[in-house]
């Protein structure tokens, strides 16, 4: 059989800018010619069309196809135990994303926000982001119990946490803008009422944790909020936590 472009095209139902595009990188050009110079397809140009379509179909690029197809040691077996792997890594990125929006949604979707800020939504989404992270830090100053109150399974309590660590990045911007210091008493005021009923004081209250040391090993997560914010939280957390060892000597 030998056919034209467009009749190919028809028969393997697919487009001829599709077969201009393959051919133009080199991973299905006909070896022949008709009378007018133009390009003929045969029965074994259906084979190479269908082999590049269940490679797409893997999740090959077009240039990742042509690497394959190219090499002469090309192992068809191979190539399904390598993009077996990169789909299910990709699969769990993906999943690991749509978990974040998930909560964001959840987080949206409450009455426990004071007000909604895109800006402080992306800060938490990228906090969220790295909470493996996080909670491996964690292990050496808390205990497993403390790690797993900051970060729970169960989605209702992850939310109501979701809300408190976003009105605590709330009132930060609000007391930049209005000029208030972490000192101020109603910093203050607010930052007990955002913590006091959370997990959260277990580690900001702990006495055995060394915090001069902890806040060294967060600095590569400082740089997920702007300077100034992480800067007034570090002063404002000093000056509660002075406050509140106070009030438990006394």
């Amino acid at each position: 059989m030998r056919l034209t472009v467009s009749k190919f095209a028809m028969l393997a139902d697919t487009t001829v800018r599709t077969l201009r595009h393959y051919r133009q990188l080199g991973i299905l050009v006909p070896s022949q010619k008709n009378e007018n110079d133009h390009y003929i397809y045969v029965n074994a140009d259906f084979k190479r069309l269908h082999e590049i379509q269940l490679l797409q179909s893997l999740g090959l690029s077009l240039n990742e196809i042509k690497v394959c197809l190219d090499n002469p040691n090309y192992s068809f077996e191979e190539i399904i135990k390598v993009q077996e792997q990169s789909l299910r890594q990709r699969r769990e990125a993906i999943d690991c994303s749509l978990a974040l929006i998930e909560r964001i949604q959840l987080l949206t979707e409450q009455d426990q926000l004071n007000e909604s800020n895109s800006e402080i939504l992306m800060l938490l989404m990228n906090s969220m982001r790295v909470e493996q992270a996080q909670k491996k830090l964690l292990q050496k100053y808390v205990s497993i119990d403390v790690i797993d109150q900051l970060f729970p399974e169960d989605f209702s309590k992850q939310t109501y946490l979701d809300g408190k660590l976003y009105n605590l990045l709330l009132l930060v911007h609000r007391a930049i803008v209005k000029g208030l210091n972490p000192d101020h008493p109603f910093i203050q005021q607010q930052l007990h009422g955002i913590f006091a009923d959370t997990p959260l004081s277990d580690l900001i209250f702990n006495e055995e944790v060394n915090n001069e040391e902890l806040y060294k090993n967060v600095k590569p997560y400082e740089s997920l909020a702007p300077k100034h914010t992480m800067d007034f939280l570090k002063e404002a957390f000093e000056v509660f936590n002075t406050k509140k060892n106070s009030s438990l000597k006394d």
